[in-house]
């Protein structure tokens, strides 16, 4: 398992197609794919990947929240 969470000077732009995003298996191990970008599953602790699902359900609430007060 990896210490530290590594990714340097990115920004991942998720777009607009949700089939972009899965979870797939490769050669017995789990991958978060995220368009060109995999999150690999077994190289993470499970704290991590729970509080990787709580942070993005609160992504995807304040985004709806958002939008929903755009269109009001």
């Amino acid at each position: 398992m990896t210490d530290q969470t590594r990714v340097l000077n990115q920004t991942i732009a998720l777009g607009t197609d949700p089939d972009d995003i899965h979870y797939g298996e490769q050669g017995g191990h789990g991958f978060i794919v995220l368009g060109g970008v995999q999150i690999a599953v077994g190289l993470s602790s499970q704290a991590a990947l729970d509080k990787l699902a709580t942070v993005t359900a609160q992504a995807a609430a304040d985004q709806r929240a958002r939008n929903l007060r755009t269109v009001a």
